[in-house]
């Protein structure tokens, strides 16, 4: 009886240590910077097209929030799907349920005054939750591709 206390409390603090550890890893990366909305949508596309992503969905959030709520007004908010076709397929080897996480998604948003916020996810916090080695490994490279994108706006 007290082994399985012992091995209860550690447990415990195993789990509290990992959502700890998982809060303090952001599940985005962010830049904000000057310009236009069309221009730095414009400059993201083709930074992650750099990094080897391509934008295969693309949704006007305000344009589709004002066609249900009329009285809504809100900054041009736009969210990207990229996709790298290579590491969705690994992913997908792997985890044939990870397309629930596919596209990996970007948001450009205005935010007032010239200035344009650029949010993309990372992937490595959201594979962290799996416990796939082989995911987070894969997530990793990802992550790191879209920060050099974001560096370079």
């Amino acid at each position: 009886m007290k082994n399985l206390k012992i091995i209860s409390l550690l447990l415990m603090a195993f789990t509290v240590q990992s959502l700890i550890a998982q809060e303090q890893e952001s599940f985005y990366f962010s830049k904000t910077v000057d310009g236009t909305f069309e221009e730095v949508t414009n400059k993201t596309k083709a930074l992650l097209k750099e990094q080897g992503f391509g934008v295969i969905t693309e949704i006007d959030m305000d344009a589709k929030l004002k066609e249900k709520l009329p009285d809504i007004d809100m900054k041009p908010y736009k969210i990207l799907g990229v996709c790298n076709p290579s590491f969705a397929h690994k992913t997908l080897q792997i985890e044939e349920n990870i397309g629930i996480f596919l596209p990996c998604k970007a948001i450009v948003k205005d935010i007032g005054n010239g200035k344009i916020e650029v949010v993309i996810v990372n992937p490595a916090a959201l594979m962290g939750m799996l416990n796939k080695p082989e995911l987070v490994t894969i997530a990793n490279e990802v992550s790191e591709k879209f920060q050099n994108a974001l560096k370079k706006l």
